[in-house]
């Protein structure tokens, strides 16, 4: 009995099955880890610069005032891409007190509130999109430069729309995998 070259064997982790497309695994990592990845940088990022801004401040007593701007901005960023991650997590502010009693006693009206709830903040989020690409037009005619760094204000505003873009991608696709798996209500992080 010969064995065909991948039978029998367990896959290792982290490797693609046989056949599969390096864009598919790449595609599945960064719905996977994309933010998280992106996020963890610019916390890294963060985090060494303020290390650096104290150590001059404390043993050299010079300090750097860019680095101030840059880590307000990068907290900036961190912050509004956190949003998505917190949405695909279903880790997102929610009183659920009240959803969990109508869920009891009437599911399918708990079924219509969650997806009426998601679909709203999706619809939400499309206005956020639509009025910060206005503000980032009118932001293109006069523009406006970052005290220290000099550099252009638009590519820290330019973070609402490309997150609240994110933020709705995140919260369609949590929404058609729950109702793909029949889940359809509200659940909290223990859940």
């Amino acid at each position: 009995m010969s064995r065909q070259r991948g039978e029998g064997f367990p896959r290792r982790a982290g490797r693609p099955a046989m056949g599969a497309s390096m864009s598919g695994v790449i595609v599945r990592w960064l719905d996977e880890w994309g933010e998280e990845c992106f996020v963890s940088l610019m916390l890294s990022a963060l985090i060494l610069l303020l290390g650096v801004e104290v150590i001059m401040r404390a043993v050299f007593r010079h300090s750097f005032p860019w680095i101030d701007e840059l880590c307000s901005y990068l907290f900036i960023w961190s912050s509004y891409i956190g949003v998505a991650i917190a949405m695909k997590r279903k880790e997102q502010l929610r009183v659920l007190c009240l959803m969990e009693r109508v869920e009891k006693r009437f599911p399918r009206v708990g079924v219509t509130c969650y997806v009426i709830s998601e679909l709203t903040f999706t619809v939400f989020c499309c206005l956020v999109v639509y009025f910060s690409i206005e503000m980032l037009e009118s932001m293109m005619q006069y523009t406006q430069v970052s005290g220290t760094l000099e550099i252009n204000k638009i590519y820290v505003y330019l973070v609402i729309p490309i997150s609240m873009v994110l933020t709705a991608f995140r919260t369609l696709q949590s929404l058609y995998r729950d109702y793909r798996s029949g889940n359809m209500r509200f659940k909290g992080r223990g859940d």
